[in-house]
């Protein structure tokens, strides 16, 4: 908190929404606690108000508080009637508030939307906006924090930092930046700062009403002893970034450095999306059968008719610059003349007696129940047009750069692999650029990222990333990148991209012409 803002810790009013054992409301009270407050300040009531579901949890945290209080000399009538007026075993997002906080902090839970009870989904969708496209529970928690929030008040959570970019927090993301102010975003989504490891991207978000100001924002990297304690104590403020105007709207959240977000900025005003860069440019996703065990199998060209397989290519097939195809075959439900209709299975009796074999599984499918007189349709709709067209591959997950070309339409990609096609892009030329620095730090910037360093490759990513036109280029320019599909040496890759992007940019107005554009 800043200095000033706020009075005594006895005069606030403290929300804890998820306190679980009391990591956050054993440090409160300990602040209050060396105030000496007044025991006979019924105020005192109303300040702290500590929520969790579990039962035993508040149990917990309200012995520790006991002994905190009852060992600072608090007399034991207030002292029961304390815990009693601090402590609530209920639902957070469920509670009716009648009052305001000067000070919300925690750790809001994780709790996919798939693993809630159908009757909690349907109660925190009424309530909250932000709870939308099968979210995690924590994106509701930050809407109705932040509206719980005093005039003067602040947010404090150590969270998950998926909304930041995730099509599911864009609504999120639109109400802090229409109604509140980013005081501080700390990303550590590389390190595990928690007691006991967990598989959440953390980040510290410092949120208030005070719209207008300033943003710091910064990456922590590592973990060591007191590296927290730094930016606690104003030691490592150096290494923050500050921001004059935070994002915009439903934007992602693509950097904390202010300096990469101009660059970003300037790409974006200079080059067209991919599906811009040339007619007939299009970026997708491979299929989803809704049940690989049945569609999708090495042995099924054994015991299928050829008319009805696909071989299909998955991600562990795909490596730079090549496909190493292991003969995985996908049986494909659907007429290759017309792919809206189905296949009619009396004219193929081992596809036939195959799928009945399954029927029981496959007709429980919402997408079956949903068609019954197409019952073993896939998830997807195979489009038999894009297995036949040239296209460029690109794995879902990965570390980036692993671009590969089926040039001749030989394979169908499974759904962890996003596909692009194009009318007239040289297609080898497409694929270089999409190995190169200067696309993969694009995707890295709009991506959620993984632990380890991966990224996600997917279309919604892969629309956000910038690209020179292809009509902006020589021929001499794009004979040259076609003949750098084979190179393995990534850094020819990016020094030639890079030169080609330098080269482009140099005909844009003269705001663009500085050096903005190179990540190699």
């Amino acid at each position: 908190m800043q200095a000033g803002r706020f009075r005594k810790w006895s005069r606030l009013r403290v929300l804890e929404p998820s306190c679980g054992d009391g990591a956050f409301v054993l440090p409160i009270v300990d602040a209050l606690l060396a105030e000496s407050p007044d025991w006979n300040d019924v105020s005192l009531d109303g300040f702290l108000s500590a929520f969790d579901v579990s039962p035993q949890s508040i149990s917990n945290v309200q012995c520790a508080v006991r002994s905190k209080l009852l060992e600072a000399g608090c007399p034991e009538n207030v002292v029961c009637r304390l815990l009693e007026k601090w402590f609530f075993c209920e639902d957070f997002l469920l509670h009716d508030f009648n009052e305001n906080f000067d000070v919300v902090i925690g750790n809001p839970p994780y709790i996919r939307f798939d693993n809630l009870a159908e009757d909690k989904q349907k109660a925190y969708k009424v309530r909250y906006r932000t709870f939308s496209e099968r979210c995690d529970i924590y994106v509701p928690f930050f809407e109705r924090s932040l509206s719980l929030l005093s005039k003067r008040g602040v947010l404090a959570f150590i969270c998950s930092n998926r909304f930041v970019r995730s099509s599911y927090g864009k609504r999120l993301r639109c109400m802090i930046s229409n109604s509140f102010h980013v005081a501080l975003y700390l990303n550590m989504e590389h390190t595990q700062p928690f007691e006991t490891e967990v598989s959440a991207y953390p980040a510290i978000f410092v949120i208030d009403r005070r719209t207008g100001h300033d943003t710091c924002s910064g990456e922590v990297l590592a973990l060591d002893g007191d590296a927290l304690n730094k930016y606690r104590t104003g030691v490592a403020h150096s290494r923050l970034c500050k921001f004059e105007k935070w994002y915009d709207g439903d934007e992602t959240w693509v950097t904390t450095d202010s300096r990469e977000r101009t660059r970003l900025e300037n790409i974006a005003c200079s080059f067209p999306t991919i599906e811009d860069s040339g007619s007939g440019t299009k970026v997708g996703i491979g299929v989803a059968s809704g049940a690989d065990d049945i569609y999708v199998d090495p042995q099924l060209n054994a015991e299928i008719e050829d008319a009805c397989l696909l071989p299909l290519v998955t991600s562990e097939d795909i490596r730079s610059g090549s496909i190493e195809w292991n003969r995985r075959y996908m049986l494909n439900p659907y007429d290759q003349n017309d792919d809206r209709r189905m296949l009619d299975l009396s004219m193929f009796p081992k596809a036939e007696a195959y799928l009945s074999r399954h029927a029981e599984k496959l007709k429980a499918r919402y997408c079956a129940r949903k068609h019954p007189e197409a019952w073993y349709r896939t998830l997807d709709r195979i489009n038999y047009s894009t297995f036949k067209a040239s296209k460029i591959l690109l794995p879902d997950i990965q570390r980036g750069g692993n671009v590969a070309l089926d040039e001749h339409g030989e394979f169908y990609p499974h759904h962890n692999v996003y596909w692009i096609t194009s009318k007239s892009w040289n297609m080898k030329a497409l694929c270089v650029i999409l190995r190169s620095a200067f696309v993969t730090e694009q995707v890295r910037r709009v991506s959620t990222q993984m632990r380890g360093g991966s990224i996600r490759y997917q279309a919604q990513n892969l629309r956000n990333v910038h690209i020179p036109a292809w009509t902006s280029l020589d021929e001499s320019d794009v004979e040259t990148l076609a003949r750098l599909y084979d190179e393995k040496d990534i850094s020819r890759v990016n020094a030639y991209v890079d030169s080609l992007v330098t080269k482009v940019s140099d005909r844009q107005p003269a705001k663009f012409k500085e050096q903005f554009f190179v990540f190699g």
